[in-house]
């Protein structure tokens, strides 16, 4: 999974999930360009769904997301852009 933003590039690979209280927590897999975790409040999971469900393009891409998965080898991460982000000088703090 990636997220781009402004402030930083990352690629997010989902390496565990856990319940905690109410909310959904992914921990980040140690091949993850940044150690995260993210917390899922059931309000955010209502959101997500329903913002999935307006959205035909979506549930296209879940209709067909089997298919995807059998004739890409079984796991495909995003595939990355060629483009340099404008930003990438501020992402490497090292």
């Amino acid at each position: 999974m990636q997220v781009k933003s402004p402030l930083a590039d990352i690629d997010f690979v989902i390496g565990g999930m856990r319940k905690e209280g109410r909310n959904l927590v992914f921990k980040s897999d140690p091949s993850s360009s940044l150690e995260a975790t993210v917390k899922m409040s059931p309000g955010d999971a209502w959101t997500m769904i329903k913002a999935f469900l307006k959205s035909p393009s979506a549930v296209g891409f879940a209709l067909l997301l089997p298919f995807a998965w059998l004739t890409s080898g079984g796991s495909e991460a995003a595939e990355a852009s060629d483009n340099e982000h404008p930003f990438d000088s501020v992402n490497n703090p090292w």
